[in-house]
């Protein structure tokens, strides 16, 4: 019998919390108030110091990489 009132409290807290989630409404961002983001040419980028003692190196192999065909 004690089963019982577990199961029907359970069923009823599991249809509460499925009840509320069907209800919410989906949250809309309003398209007029968005700002575009103009794009950054890759050249203005300065890239982060890693703070190794071998970045000037990783910086001359990666130069080296990308304008290696």
């Amino acid at each position: 019998m004690r089963w019982r009132t577990i199961l029907l409290q359970y069923c009823f807290l599991l249809i509460t919390c499925l009840l509320t989630a069907l209800e919410a409404v989906p949250i809309d961002i309003d398209k007029t108030k968005v700002q575009s983001i103009h794009p950054v040419e890759s050249a203005e980028i300065e890239p982060p110091d890693t703070g190794l003692y071998y970045d000037e190196y990783l910086k001359q192999v990666i130069d080296v990489l990308e304008t290696d065909k």
